[in-house]
């Protein structure tokens, strides 16, 4: 099968790789769409984990071939997968820290060499214990493109629950992407009054049509807000976070995602204004289903968030695209059966004000 395999930083490139076989307790699902995610951008262009490896974890599939012992599942049932299940046991787990668990960070689907995710390939082989816990139906009536959504909404429910967001609170988020317009979407679904500040005005145009008040960059207008969401990567993002909440106000770091990184941060807003910064990766296994309902009853939008859908072949544009945000883009999607495509082709979606 063709598979895009990353090589060294920068270098993806589509190989032949062997089509994988499921074992006991395994199923193997042919790609319908994947989604380019954040984090696997990063990886690509810094290379770790070293390569080689097939990324993608936003995967949406038909079951293609099923292993001894699996009950459930059969071919051609459609289905999303969530790449992580932690071990539920451990010391961490019972803490819900459940992304730091040793058995949450072993990757459980792969295409081909080092598990990491394996979506961006023609099929996917998903492990026993992801079978088991971490294979989700989609049904009649939802697009694969929706449906690969579940799991970065899961990241997203993740973050907004761990900001404790109450009815009638204001909430900032930093970034107007597909991440940031998903933790608006999501913190107006707990009941808040929700500004986003964006540099790009087009993508600001997009968080006012789902219901998001635009922040004034300067002058009038600029209250200090009780929580801030910080879903861009850039290092003084976390600095003008502080700044925007109030005293004893909570900011949670949702694209954060490399250890390593350094940004500079006034302390003392955090002692003497008791201003609290929180952290926040990687999906919930407790909020698995809620994710899942509200992508498939579409109680948030999805489908107008993606903007580009690319074949596998032509992956380092998709790569390209995701990497360098514009007016243009917002979710790229990896499509390995589409053909014919004379460029990017961006999904028409309907977004109302919620």
């Amino acid at each position: 099968m063709k598979a895009a395999v990353y090589r060294a930083p920068h270098q993806v490139y589509i190989e032949e790789v062997p089509l994988p076989e499921p074992g006991p307790g395994e199923v193997v699902l042919k790609v319908q769409a994947c989604g380019v995610c954040g984090t696997d951008l990063k990886k690509i262009a810094h290379g770790d984990p070293p390569p080689p490896r097939i990324f993608g974890h936003e995967v949406a599939g038909r079951v293609a071939a099923v292993g001894s012992g699996v009950r459930g599942w059969k071919t051609d049932d459609r289905a999303v997968f969530f790449h992580h299940i932690p071990c539920r046991s451990c010391d961490l787990c019972r803490r819900k820290a459940y992304a730091q668990c040793s058995q949450y960070l072993k990757v459980g689907t792969t295409a081909g060499f080092e598990p990491a995710g394996g979506g961006f390939a023609e099929y996917v082989k998903v492990s026993d214990w992801i079978v088991r816990d971490g294979l989700v139906r989609i049904p009649e009536g939802v697009t694969d493109e929706e449906a690969t959504f579940v799991e970065p909404v899961n990241t997203c429910l993740k973050g907004v629950r761990k900001a404790g967001i109450r009815p009638g609170d204001s909430v900032l988020i930093f970034g107007a992407g597909p991440v940031g317009l998903t933790l608006l979407q999501l913190a107006k679904l707990e009941g808040a009054d929700v500004y986003v500040t964006d540099p790009i005005p087009e993508r600001l145009e997009t968080a006012k049509k789902l219901g998001g008040i635009i922040r004034p960059s300067t002058g009038s207008g600029r209250t200090a807000v009780d929580i801030a969401l910080v879903a861009a990567a850039a290092p003084q993002a976390i600095q003008a976070a502080l700044d925007a909440v109030r005293p004893a106000g909570r900011v949670v770091l949702f694209a954060q995602t490399r250890v390593g990184e350094m940004a500079q941060v006034d302390i003392g807003q955090i002692g003497k204004l008791e201003k609290e910064l929180i952290g926040s990766y990687s999906a919930s296994v407790d909020l698995q289903q809620e994710a899942a309902d509200l992508v498939f009853s579409r109680k948030i939008q999805v489908a107008p968030l993606i903007t580009h859908r690319f074949p596998l072949d032509r992956i380092n544009e998709a790569i390209a695209v995701a990497m360098n945000p514009s007016a243009q883009s917002l979710k790229v999607l990896i499509q390995p059966n589409l053909t014919s495509v004379p460029g990017t082709v961006p999904v028409p979606g309907t977004v109302r004000s919620q």
